[in-house]
């Protein structure tokens, strides 16, 4: 489970990375820049609270056998799925203070930092190496 904290640890800062630049254009481009600005700091706490989701039901599902295991990740999944449509559906009742755009992208963030992970791990190596 050790190595699971460093990946979430690691995922959480590839987070970071991702919303950086995205927070940076969508303000730049928008007309209302203080609605996008909470619209991907919403979508990116919902991410993080996902990605924090994840690590804490895959914990308990390995503890369980084959079956109940399956069924406690479907029922994880479903609860992530119910989570993201009302963080979305919110942004949609109040897009004059949270923006969708924005919070759709700062959600995409669980999939991007999927794949900036192994980068930030690298970096993360060299660095302690290092120092």
């Amino acid at each position: 489970m050790k190595k699971a904290k460093i990946i979430l640890k690691e995922m959480i800062i590839g987070l970071f990375i991702w919303s950086l630049p995205v927070l940076v254009i969508l303000a730049l481009a928008a007309t209302n820049k203080p609605a996008v600005i909470c619209g991907v700091i919403v979508g990116v706490l919902s991410a993080a609270g996902i990605i924090f989701h994840m690590y804490k039901h895959l914990d308990i599902a390995l503890d369980m056998d084959p079956e109940n295991a399956r069924k406690h990740t479907l029922k994880s999944a479903f609860q992530r799925t119910f989570i993201m449509a009302a963080v979305l559906t919110l942004s949609m009742i109040w897009y004059g203070y949270i923006h969708p755009i924005g919070v759709v992208l700062g959600l995409m963030g669980v999939k991007m930092t999927a794949y900036i992970q192994p980068y930030v791990h690298k970096f993360l190596q060299k660095k302690s190496m290092l120092g």
